[in-house]
């Protein structure tokens, strides 16, 4: 038997299989982008298929539902900010200190992205529905937890790392890191802290 029709057929499933999962991850930069506009009530998945350039039957079979859809935002939202904090502490594992900062920096940058923002925020606000408040629980549960593993540091400076995170997020959101007010000056003064 010639090994190459042995192979092929595999070869071949598998360029589709990665088609299909390459086409899931257009849908979900997609989607995320329209969502971060409009919100998970506020965003139509034809909007969603139209920006994927795909039909919304198809959009469908991806996703079988716009909730599904939104989890997978959310879940790709804090898959993202994982990743920043991995690559930022490695050099820090067990420095508390300069672990933190580093994941901090990395937030700094992540937080240029406003999709991802924005995404972000929407999950908060829209986990009245059961299946979204698992993701986002979920979601900061594993950052909760890396942060921890990878600084080392006390439950103290966890909880601060995350208020700072959660304030940087509202400045962020509304914009006041670019005021030169006396109220913005006043949360930006020890963003170094």
């Amino acid at each position: 038997m010639d090994t190459h029709t042995l192979m092929t057929p595999t070869a071949t499933t598998q360029r589709k299989l990665q088609t299909a999962e390459e086409r899931r991850e257009d849908v979900l930069a997609a989607a995320r982008r329209e969502f971060a506009r409009r919100g998970y009530y506020g965003t139509p998945t034809t909007d969603i298929a139209k920006a994927a350039g795909i039909s919304q039957a198809y959009l469908f079979r991806l996703f079988p539902t716009k909730e599904e859809l939104f989890v997978g935002c959310v879940q790709r939202t804090y898959a993202d900010v994982v990743g920043a904090f991995t690559r930022a502490a490695a050099p820090h594992v067990g420095t508390p200190e300069e672990a933190l900062a580093a994941m901090g920096d990395a937030y700094d940058d992540l937080l240029l992205n406003t999709d991802m923002l924005l995404c972000q925020l929407h999950g908060y606000a829209a986990c009245q529905e059961p299946a979204i408040r698992v993701a986002v629980r979920q979601g900061y549960k594993e950052l909760v937890e890396l942060v921890q593993h990878l600084s080392g540091a006390p439950d103290e400076e966890i909880q601060r790392f995350f208020a700072k995170g959660m304030l940087l997020n509202t400045l962020a959101a509304t914009g006041a890191h670019e005021l030169d007010e006396p109220w913005a000056r006043a949360l930006m003064c020890n963003q170094d802290n």
